[in-house]
Order: structure tokens, then sequence, then C-alpha cells
């Protein structure tokens, strides 16, 4: 399984993780944290990808023989959208702080899963 390959499957885990999470939260807790779930859940998703995108450009440039520093800034601006983009959905009140978290939270255990899934196949 390549990177792009693994990448794929982990949005759409984690797209579907986050909205089971988002609609079972919302039902229990109230659409405010729904939606806090589903706001967590797209940063961490769009970061995900975004991020993996960038290595691959970046490992292809130094692999190649060019300087990959040009890369560094708009991963840097990736990372400053994204803590402003958490920042305006809790500070505006949009979303439920715990909510947010809740999907933050859900990347990490999808990319586990999938990668241990990958694992096991080219095993």
């Amino acid at each position: 399984m390549t990177a792009p390959d693994l990448t794929a499957r982990v949005l759409r885990s984690g797209a579907l993780t986050v909205a089971l999470l988002a609609a079972v939260l919302a039902w229990a807790a109230g659409p405010w944290v729904g939606l806090g779930v589903l706001g967590g859940g797209v940063v961490a998703l769009g970061n995900f990808g975004g991020m993996a995108r960038e290595v691959a450009r970046l490992a292809a440039l130094v692999t190649a023989g060019a300087p990959g520093q040009a890369r560094l800034p708009r991963i840097g601006l990736r990372q400053a959208l994204s803590l402003g983009a958490l920042a305006g959905m809790i500070g505006l009140g949009w979303a439920h702080p715990v909510g947010v978290a809740v999907g933050l939270a859900s990347l990490p255990p999808v990319l586990l899963v999938e990668g241990l899934r990958a694992a096991r196949a080219a095993a």
C-alpha cells in the first residue's frame, strides 16, 4: 500500500468516524456539541490530508536533490490556519470546546487502525 492510498483510507474512515460521533453526540448532548465534533474533525482531517500532500512533495523535492526549504513556510501557514479555525469556532461560540476536542481526537485512533491494517496487508 502506498502513502496516498493510506492517506485516502484514513480520510474516508475518519470522515465516517467523525460523522458518527457528531450524530451520536448531537443527539445525546445537543447540537452545539455535535457541531463541535464536526468542526474539530474537519480541521483534523483537513490538516492531516494537507500535511500528507506537503510531506510527499517535500520528500520528492529532497529525493530529486532540490532544496526543500521552500515548502516549510506552507506547512507553517497550514498550522496557523488550523489553529485560527479552531480558535474561531470556540471563540465565537459556534461549537462546544469539548465537542471540538472530541473531533480532533478522532484522528489518532483512525490513523492507528488504518496503519495496522496496511501493515497486516503488507505482511
